[in-house]
């Protein structure tokens, strides 16, 4: 079998064939392989296995083996704690008491998929390295076809018969089998925007700290909100900042050239404008890695990313759309074919179970439609996304931290609308008040946006397209 970097495999049942360009380690009786160049990514001592990436914004010099030491000693909710201020991309096994407890990061994006029968406990970043070595093919007994054809993953729910994936603000415990719900247990508060903008700024701006710490990092500016508020989160690193934008051949992407010029200016900062062409880019000669959701236009971008920033932290802002409100508005009290419509799924009887399974582990703690976006989207399409780009680079998002979301989360929601997001607002303002001033997305759709928003008829307008579907979510 072959692995690649910021894969895993983790079993009870011992791994001892050959893994291509893969080491394994043996654990508390259990095995685990991961790629040779990830050697500093593990560790391991007697209460927990950590494998991934990642940074504490409270501590900004602090190694994994360091942010891993912390947690030596304390209680399970004392853990949970200290894994919801971490930032990156990681996979946590705790030992305690004789039980095995999985967590992952704030949003998922270190895919973590888990397979625990009579057979054996799997563990693994891709679903079909677990089919490969368990040898277990089988699919769920009512799966449509297009869900296998089309590798979809209804929040925990995968097609295989077996196997489950973990989904943000979950543990898996594996003496019980079962997923269990750690977060959100009470009611976020509403905190006045300023206070927000102020403390999510610092979080930022340290979490940033501990990734330049470390390594030197790339970050893409364009006219969207998330790669501006990142922007100026960095700007007291920038020494040790490429600031990038990809010149894309669309409207969109001529925007953004013109827009993180003016954001990169105004500062005196440098900027690589990055002119490509996927069809150009050659990836013969390289490994085709075991990812299960694959995507060769994802692998050619993620490519040309390594041969433009080798050994870089490549800073992108995912993971921020869970505070951006961008499902709204929609009508209340949705059914369960509706949601089934918001994930982009049909609503037969497999799909509706799935939808209704989750739903009722959901405690309104949190809006039901920032959740969707957070448990269902979050790791089933930026997490998908992060397993192929990190076999060819590192690539990590300072908001994936469950601190930070929670703090953006304690706002009202119409002050985080996508298109005029007040939080964000602030947060530029605090930093330099030009920022806020440059136009964000200033494309066709964006200004036919502003129009109907200021005519009050936008509301309207979703409504009637979301009864017709044909919203594009």
């Amino acid at each position: 079998m072959h692995i690649s970097p910021f894969q895993y495999i983790i079993s009870n049942q011992k791994l001892d064939f050959p893994i291509n360009h893969g080491e394994i380690f043996f654990h508390n009786g259990l095995s685990i392989a991961i790629h040779s160049s990830n050697r500093n990514h593990l560790v391991i001592n007697n209460e927990l296995i950590f494998f991934g990436e990642c940074f504490d914004y409270e501590n900004t010099q602090f190694t994994n083996a360091e942010i891993a030491e912390q947690l030596k000693g304390l209680s399970l909710e004392k853990k949970i704690e200290k894994i919801n201020k971490l930032t990156g991309f990681f996979i946590f096994l705790f030992f305690e008491n004789g039980n095995v407890y999985i967590f992952n990061d704030a949003s998922g994006q270190l895919e973590t998929y888990i397979s625990n029968t009579d057979d054996g406990l799997y563990i693994s970043a891709q679903p079909n390295m677990i089919t490969a070595i368990s040898g277990d093919t089988s699919y769920r007994d009512n799966v449509p076809q297009y869900i296998i054809d089309r590798k979809i993953n209804i929040f925990q729910k995968t097609p295989f018969k077996h196997i489950d994936k973990l989904i943000p603000n979950f543990y898996y415990n594996v003496n019980d089998k079962k997923y269990v719900r750690f977060y959100p247990m009470k009611a976020l508060p509403v905190l006045p925007v300023d206070e927000v903008a102020k403390e999510a700024l610092a979080v930022l701006e340290d979490s940033i700290a501990s990734m330049a710490f470390r390594k030197k990092i790339s970050l893409a500016v364009t006219a969207g909100w998330d790669s501006r508020i990142l922007f100026a989160a960095s700007l007291k690193n920038a020494d040790k900042a490429v600031y990038y934008v990809l010149n894309h051949q669309t409207e969109d992407g001529r925007q953004d050239v013109k827009i993180a010029g003016q954001i990169t200016g105004h500062f005196s900062k440098e900027l690589k404008v990055i002119d490509y062409d996927v069809s150009s880019i050659d990836l013969s000669g390289n490994d085709t890695p075991v990812i299960w959701k694959d995507d060769e236009k994802g692998r050619k971008m993620s490519h040309l990313m390594n041969a433009h920033f080798p050994d870089r932290y490549l800073i992108n802002g995912n993971i921020s759309e869970v505070a951006r409100n961008f499902y709204d508005p929609l009508p209340e009290n949705l059914s369960l074919s509706e949601l089934c419509y918001i994930i982009g799924i049909e609503d037969g009887p497999y799909e509706k179970d799935a939808v209704k399974e989750w739903l009722e582990t959901h405690n309104q703690h949190v809006h039901l439609l920032d959740s969707i976006y957070w448990e269902h989207k979050m790791p089933n399409w930026a997490g998908a996304s992060k397993s192929v780009s990190n076999v060819y680079n590192t690539v990590i998002s300072p908001f994936n931290n469950r601190y930070l979301l929670n703090l953006l989360l304690s706002t009202k929601r119409k002050d985080r609308d996508k298109y005029f997001h007040k939080i964000y607002s602030s947060i530029l303002k605090n930093v330099d008040v030009h920022l806020a001033g440059i136009p964000l997305n200033p494309t066709k759709k964006h200004q036919q946006i502003s129009m109907m928003k200021k005519l009050q008829v936008y509301p309207l307008y979703r409504h009637l397209f979301f009864k017709m579907k044909k919203l594009k979510f």
